[in-house]
């Protein structure tokens, strides 16, 4: 059994055609995706569109719920008016988790536990990312049952880390490969390259094996896209892999 994982495309359409036409040839037997569908400075309509032909089991992330809720947010402000009323709705019956392959995987946005906000794997008090301790992250699994693999997004950093008995994927971000926030301190994250990132999961022999993988594509032409979006932030992010500094 091959899972193909995409998270965090954030209406980045060219970088979402790149990943598709990577994993083909990988030929999973499904592909997940995991949320942070549409909501950035680039092409949210079509990327929308894109991944709604995707027919795959699809969830709600963050930028889901803020765009129907009315956030004021730039990248969710910048996609709510370009969305036509049948993407809308799709979003907004899009599951939050995902139980897949009898139980045995659990999928979600943030963490099974904390919600579509919760950082999983991350610890980012430093200001940055950094891989948080197991006692740290066990309480956020709360919730996946028997699950052995957890499937999960919203920090656009890709890693495969055990907990116990648990695998947990995050595949990084197709779309969006660095962001800065102010909650719950200021930090950055920073994929550290501008590639596409998705992850194969594969189950051998009892056991799941990860595979994160880094695509390129024409990133400059998504830069471009941000920078006529008024977003030189997200132009700097799609061409580095970095945040932009600060002044």
């Amino acid at each position: 059994m091959r899972f193909a994982v995409l998270a965090d495309t954030h209406g980045n359409l060219l970088a979402l055609r790149a990943v598709l036409e990577d994993l083909r040839a990988a030929s999973p037997d499904l592909l997940v995706n995991l949320g942070d569908l549409v909501s950035g400075p680039f092409d949210p309509a079509g990327a929308a569109e894109a991944q709604m032909a995707l027919g795959c089991p699809t969830l709600s992330g963050n930028h889901e719920r803020q765009i129907l809720e009315g956030a004021p947010g730039q990248s969710d402000g910048f996609a709510r008016p370009l969305l036509t009323p049948a993407q809308r709705g799709w979003m907004a019956a899009l599951p939050k988790t995902l139980s897949l392959a009898g139980g045995e995987v659990f999928a979600c946005h943030g963490s099974p536990a904390g919600g579509d906000l919760d950082y999983l794997l991350e610890d980012v008090t430093a200001g940055h990312a950094a891989l948080a301790a197991p006692e740290a992250i066990a309480p956020r699994l709360a919730g996946i049952g028997a699950a052995r693999l957890v499937l999960c997004g919203h920090t656009h950093t890709a890693r495969a880390v055990t907990v116990g008995d648990v695998l947990v994927v995050n595949p990084g971000s197709v779309g969006m490969p660095a962001y800065r926030d102010l909650l719950p301190v200021p930090h950055a994250m920073e994929a550290g390259s501008p590639h596409a990132r998705y992850a194969l999961v594969t189950r051998r022999a009892g056991a799941w094996a990860a595979e994160l993988r880094a695509v390129p594509y024409d990133w400059e032409a998504a830069a471009r896209q941000a920078l006529r979006a008024g977003r030189p932030d997200a132009a700097h992010a799609v061409r580095t892999g970095r945040a932009m500094p600060q002044p």
